[in-house]
C-alpha cells in the first residue's frame, strides 16, 4: 500500500514537472534554443542543492556509485541534448513515444536478462497495452493535420529518437543497478548524476554564448513562478522514485510512471491549453488506466 501511493505521488509531481516547464518554456524571454539548456544548469542546482538538504548535508560515495553517477549523466546530457534536436527536426509525437518506449523497455530488458526478474503474462500483457496506448495519444500529432503537406524528416531525425530511446531507458536503468549496488548510497547517485549535467550543460552554454552567457538566465516575472514549481516537483519527484525503486519491479514501476504522467500530460492538455480532445487520445487514456490498473494488482 506505501509503494502504491508513493508511485502516486511520484506521477503527480513528474506530471507537474511537465506541466510546469511548459509553462516557463512558452513565457521564457531569451533565445527559444537556450531554454532547455537554462532549465538544464538551473534543474541541476534545484535538485543537487535540494537532495543534500534531503539526506542532512552529508555526502558518502563509492567509486562504483560515482561511476553509475558519472554514465547516469552523461545518459541524462544525452536524453536532453537528442530531445532538442529531433524536435527541432520532426515529430515531437513521434519522439514522445520512442523516449517513452526506451524508459520501459530498456530497463524491462536489464531486469528480465540480468536479474531473473521474470513478469506474469498478464503483467507483459499490461506493459504491451501501455505501449498501444502511448501511440494512441499520441496518434493525431504523428499522423499529422489533414490538408497540411508534411516535410520530409531527415534521417538524423530518426537517429536522435533511436539515442532518446536508449538515453531515457539507461537512465532509469542506470538508477536501478546503483539501488541494487548500495541502496544506502541513492540520494548521492542522483547528486552526482544531476550536479554534473549541470556543469556539461554549462559548458555547453559557455561555448555559444560566451560573454552572453549569463544574460540567458534572466528570467521575466511571468516565468518565475512556474520555473520554480516545475524545479521543486523535479526535486521531490527524484528523490522519491530512487526511496521506491528497492520496492517494486523497476518495469512495473516506470510502465506505471510513464503511462500515469501522461495520462496526466493530456488531461492539462485539455484543461489548461483548451486542446481539443480527440478519440484516439481518449482510447489512448482508458487503454493507459487498465494497463495501470492491472500492473496495480
Amino acid at each position: 500500500m506505501t509503494s502504491a501511493l508513493l508511485i502516486l505521488l511520484i506521477v503527480v509531481l513528474y506530471s507537474f514537472q511537465t506541466l510546469f516547464c511548459t509553462l516557463y518554456t512558452n513565457k521564457y524571454t531569451g533565445k527559444a534554443e537556450n531554454a532547455s539548456p537554462v532549465f538544464c544548469v538551473l534543474e541541476s542546482i534545484a535538485i543537487a542543492a535540494f537532495t543534500w538538504a534531503w539526506i542532512g548535508f552529508k555526502f558518502e560515495v563509492s567509486p562504483m556509485t560515482l561511476l553509475f553517477g558519472v554514465l547516469n549523466a552523461v545518459a541524462l546530457y544525452g536524453y536532453n541534448t537528442s530531445l532538442i534536436k529531433a524536435g527541432a527536426t520532426g515529430s515531437y509525437a513521434f519522439l514522445n513515444v520512442a523516449q517513452l518506449f526506451g524508459g520501459i523497455l530498456v530497463p524491462l530488458l536489464y531486469t528480465t536478462v540480468f536479474l531473473g526478474d521474470a513478469l506474469r503474462w498478464y503483467q507483459l500483457a499490461a506493459i504491451a497495452l501501455m505501449l498501444v496506448s502511448f501511440v494512441l495519444m499520441n496518434l493525431k500529432e504523428i499522423k499529422g493535420e489533414k490538408g497540411v503537406e508534411r516535410k520530409k524528416t531527415p534521417w538524423t531525425y530518426y537517429l536522435f529518437c533511436a539515442i532518446l530511446f536508449l538515453c531515457n531507458g539507461m537512465y532509469g536503468t542506470f538508477l536501478k543497478m546503483q539501488s541494487d549496488y548500495n541502496e544506502s548510497q541513492k540520494n548521492e547517485m542522483v547528486i552526482i548524476t544531476y550536479g554534473l549535467m549541470g556543469v556539461i550543460a554549462f559548458i555547453q552554454l559557455a561555448f555559444k554564448e560566451k560573454k552572453d552567457i549569463f544574460k540567458s538566465f534572466k528570467v521575466n516575472k511571468k516565468a518565475v513562478l512556474p520555473l520554480i514549481l516545475c524545479l521543486v516537483s523535479a526535486a521531490l519527484a527524484i528523490n522519491v522514485l530512487v526511496t521506491v525503486i528497492p520496492m517494486v519491479n523497476t518495469a512495473v514501476l516506470y510502465t506505471v510512471e510513464n503511462g500515469g504522467v501522461l495520462m496526466l500530460a493530456a488531461l492539462y492538455s485539455f484543461i489548461f491549453f483548451k486542446e481539443k480532445p480527440q478519440i484516439s487520445t481518449i482510447l489512448g487514456m482508458v487503454i493507459a488506466a487498465v494497463s495501470i490498473t492491472v500492473l496495480s494488482i
